[in-house]
C-alpha cells in the first residue's frame, strides 16, 4: 500500500470524525453546508482511493469520472457554508443545498457520460495516473465553481473588519481551509503540479476536515457563531435609515420601509427637504433625543442619529427611530390624570377651606363666631409685641328681648344683621368682630387703646341711632359695651373677655346705652383663655 493511499485513508477517517462531531454540535449558520462539503470531500477521497487500488485503465477512468460529484460538491458546499456564516443565510437552507447538489450532480453525470459528448475530457494524456485533456464543459463547470469560491472569499474578507475577535479567527480558518485545495487544484490544472505523482487537490481538501474539526473544538465554530449584522438590520423592529452627506437614502430596513416616503424604492433618492427627518441630520448627536410625530400613521418616535465616519462612511449618518407612541400616550394620560387630580385636589382644598370658613362664621350675621375667636385671638396675642395694646370691646344690644317679643324674631334677626354690618364697616384695619352669642358681640382691635376704643364705640352708637329707624321702625336700638385693653387689663383672651364682661355689667347697671372701661382695683386679671 502506497504512502498516498495511507494518507488518504487517514484523511478519510478524520473526515468521518469531523462529520460526526459537527452533527452533534448546536445549530449554527453554514453548519449543514460545511458537513456536506466534508461529505463531498470524503466522496472525492474515496474515489481517489478506489482509483489507486484499481489496476485497469477503464476502472481508473470510471472512478475519476465518479469523483466529479465530490470535485464540484466539496468547494461549492464549503463556499456556501462560508457565505451562510457571513450573513447569506439563504445559502444555508435546504433549497440552496439541493441547488448545489444538482450542480454537482450535473458535473458528475456530465463526466460519466463524457464518451457521448467529450465536454469534460477530450482525451487521456497519461494512462498510468490517468491524466486528461479538458473540454469546453470542464472549463465551464470549473469557472462557475471558481466564481462561487471567489465570491465566498471576498465576502468573508469584507466581513473581517466588522466581526468580533472570535468570529474573525473563525473566518480566517474557513477561508484558509478553502484556499489550500483551491490553490492546489489551480496548480494542478494549469501548471501540472503533482503530489505523490497525483492530483494534490484531494489531499489538500481532506485537510478541510481537519480544519473544521480544530475550529469546532478550539474555535467554537458552531458553538459561538456570528449573528449577521444584515440579519439584525432586517429583523430590527425599529426603523433604521442610512443617508449620505447629500441626504441621499442609502439603506432602509423593512421597518423603515413602512414609513411615509421611505419605501424600498426610496433607496438612491434624495430625502426631500420637506421630510421631517431632514431636521435631524444636522443636530448634535450627543443632544437629548428628540421626538418625531408622524401624523399620517399616528405614531411618535424617539430619534437618534449616529455619524458613520468610524465605519469608513464619511458624511453618512444612520437614523434610528424608536417607537414610543404607547409610552407618550401613557405619559399624556398620566399628565391628564395628574391635572384632573390637581383640579380635584384644589377643589377639595377650596371646599375644605369654605367648610372651615363656614364653621368659623355665624350663619346669620356673617361675622366670625365665638369658637373661631378662641382659636384666632390667642394666635394674634402671641404674634404681637408685648407692649402693643389690643382693645377688647364686649357689646350687648339693649332690651333685645323686647324686639323679639314685640316685633318677632325675623325683625330681631334683621336687627342683629344690621348691627353686624355697622361693626364690619367701622372696625379699624386689623380688627375683627365676632358674634359672641345671642345679641352679644366681641370686637378685637390690635393697636387700639381705651381712648380710641371709646371713640369707636361712640361712632358705632351714632351709626346705630341713624340706622335704627330703618332696621326696627318704632324702636330705638341702643347698646352697652364693656372695654378691656391687653396687656393692662389681662394677659390672655379669657382674662380680657372677663374684664370686658365685668365692665359690660357695670354699663348695664349704670342704665345701659353707655360704654365702661374696666378698672382694676388691684391687678390685671389672669384668667386662662
Amino acid at each position: 500500500m502506497t504512502t498516498a493511499t495511507l494518507l488518504l485513508a487517514a484523511m478519510f477517517a478524520l473526515g468521518l470524525i469531523a462529520c460526526g462531531a459537527a452533527f452533534r454540535s448546536p445549530r449554527a449558520p453554514g453548519k449543514h453546508a460545511f458537513i456536506l462539503a466534508v461529505v463531498a470531500a470524503l466522496w472525492w477521497t474515496a474515489m481517489v482511493l478506489l482509483r489507486l487500488w484499481t489496476p485497469e485503465l477503464a476502472g481508473k477512468v470510471f472512478f475519476s469520472e465518479l469523483a466529479w460529484f465530490g470535485i464540484v460538491g466539496a468547494p461549492m458546499f464549503w463556499s456556501a457554508g462560508i457565505l451562510s456564516y457571513s450573513g447569506y443565510r439563504w445559502l444555508g437552507t435546504p433549497q440552496a443545498a439541493v441547488a448545489i447538489a444538482l450542480y454537482a450532480g450535473f458535473a458528475g453525470i456530465a463526466a460519466l457520460t463524457n464518451d457521448w459528448h467529450h465536454g469534460i475530457y477530450t482525451g487521456i494524456t497519461n494512462a498510468e495516473r490517468p491524466s486528461f485533456a479538458h473540454g469546453w464543459l470542464f472549463q465551464l463547470v470549473v469557472t462557475g465553481t471558481y466564481i462561487f469560491m471567489i465570491w465566498a472569499c471576498i465576502t468573508a474578507i469584507s466581513r473581517l473588519q466588522l466581526s468580533q475577535a472570535i468570529h474573525r479567527r473563525q473566518l480566517y480558518g474557513l477561508v484558509a481551509a478553502m484556499l489550500l485545495p483551491w490553490v492546489a487544484n489551480f496548480a494542478f490544472v494549469f501548471f501540472e503540479f503533482r503530489l505523490f505523482n497525483d492530483d494534490p487537490t484531494p489531499f489538500a481538501f481532506t485537510l478541510t476536515s481537519l480544519a473544521m474539526l480544530m475550529m469546532q473544538e478550539h474555535g467554537k465554530l458552531f458553538v459561538a457563531p456570528p449573528i449577521a449584522r444584515d440579519v439584525i438590520f432586517n429583523v430590527l423592529p425599529d426603523p433604521v435609515i442610512v443617508v449620505d452627506g447629500d441626504a441621499r437614502v442609502l439603506e432602509v430596513n423593512p421597518a423603515a420601509g413602512k414609513l411615509p416616503g421611505l419605501t424600498e424604492s426610496a433607496v438612491g433618492t434624495i430625502l426631500p427637504a420637506s421630510h421631517p427627518l431632514r431636521a435631524w441630520l444636522d443636530r448634535d448627536v450627543n443632544a437629548v433625543q428628540p421626538l418625531l410625530t408622524i401624523d399620517e400613521i399616528e405614531a411618535t418616535y424617539e430619534v437618534s442619529v449616529q455619524q458613520l465616519e468610524k465605519w469608513g462612511r464619511d458624511g453618512s449618518q444612520m437614523i434610528v427611530l424608536r417607537d414610543v407612541t404607547a409610552r407618550e400616550a401613557a405619559q399624556q394620560q398620566l399628565a391628564s390624570a395628574s391635572r384632573d387630580l390637581a383640579i380635584r385636589l384644589n377643589e377639595n382644598l377650596a371646599l375644605q377651606k369654605k367648610l372651615a370658613e363656614d364653621a368659623s362664621r355665624d350663619h346669620l350675621t356673617g361675622l366670625y363666631n365665638r369658637r373661631h375667636a378662641s382659636k384666632m385671638i390667642p394666635e394674634l396675642i402671641a404674634t404681637l409685641a408685648p407692649e402693643r395694646a389690643i382693645a377688647f370691646s364686649l357689646i350687648d344690644l339693649d332690651h333685645f328681648k323686647q324686639v323679639n317679643d314685640q316685633f318677632g324674631h325675623d325683625t330681631g334677626d334683621r336687627a342683629l344683621m344690621g348691627f353686624a354690618g355697622i361693626l364690619r364697616d367701622n372696625i379699624p384695619e386689623g380688627g375683627n368682630a365676632f358674634r359672641f352669642g345671642g345679641e352679644e358681640f366681641l370686637i378685637v382691635m390690635p393697636g387700639v387703646d381705651e381712648t380710641e376704643a371709646l371713640a369707636l364705640a361712640a361712632r358705632w352708637r351714632t351709626r346705630l341711632e341713624e340706622e335704627s329707624p330703618n332696621i326696627v321702625p318704632g324702636f330705638k336700638l341702643t347698646f352697652s359695651s364693656g372695654i378691656a385693653v391687653y396687656p393692662h387689663h389681662g394677659q390672655s383672651l379669657g382674662a380680657c373677655t372677663k374684664a370686658a364682661d365685668v365692665a359690660l355689667y357695670d354699663a348695664k347697671v349704670q342704665g345701659r346705652n353707655c360704654d365702661v372701661v374696666w378698672r382694676a382695683k388691684t391687678s390685671p386679671l389672669h384668667i386662662a383663655s
